[in-house]
């Protein structure tokens, strides 16, 4: 665990991925028992839902009460009526879209840094890494380049079948 956590470049917010999932996985599962290298492997950020790993049971019920956060933007907007947000901040009602998703990703991050307080070499610490690496890569899918490619990779896919 010492190894692993020490050999992978350090993370940091809005930070062009500095590694790619396929390197991680093939650098943890040298160094995790099978054990551990399953459940790296199971955790995910868009499936926090429901905790099987009492690891993240604390950030699995925050995530929880973000997505009620956001189905409350969404409906109140709707219903074109006050936004009423439990956990996120309320300047997150106003501004686009794309904004409001980044500080969101900045919400999670932050959650995440609380969670690794304490917890030194730990399996905790190589499953907040992999958290925040998925965080570091949707980021950098929002950007107006890798957009671009994806939208134009789409178009060309459609006129090549049309």
């Amino acid at each position: 665990m010492v190894y692993l956590l020490c050999s992978l470049p350090s993370l940091n917010f809005a930070q062009v991925p500095p590694i790619s999932f396929d390197e991680f996985y093939q650098d943890s599962e040298k160094q995790l028992s099978k054990k551990d290298f399953g459940m790296l492997e199971t955790v995910d950020l868009r499936k926090m839902d429901s905790d099987e790993h009492g690891k993240l049971k604390h950030f699995a019920r925050l995530y929880a009460d973000l997505l009620g956060d956001m189905t409350e933007l969404r409906t109140a907007k709707t219903e074109k009526r006050p936004v009423r947000l439990a956990h996120l901040p309320k300047s997150l009602a106003d501004g686009n879209p794309l904004e409001r998703e980044k500080q969101i990703m900045r919400w999670q991050w932050d959650r995440l840094d609380d969670l690794e307080a304490g917890n030194t070499f730990s399996l905790v610490n190589v499953l907040v890494y992999k958290l925040k690496l998925q965080i570091l890569h949707r980021l950098q899918s929002m950007e107006t380049e890798s957009g671009k490619q994806v939208f134009e990779s789409v178009i060309n896919d459609a006129k090549r079948k049309g």
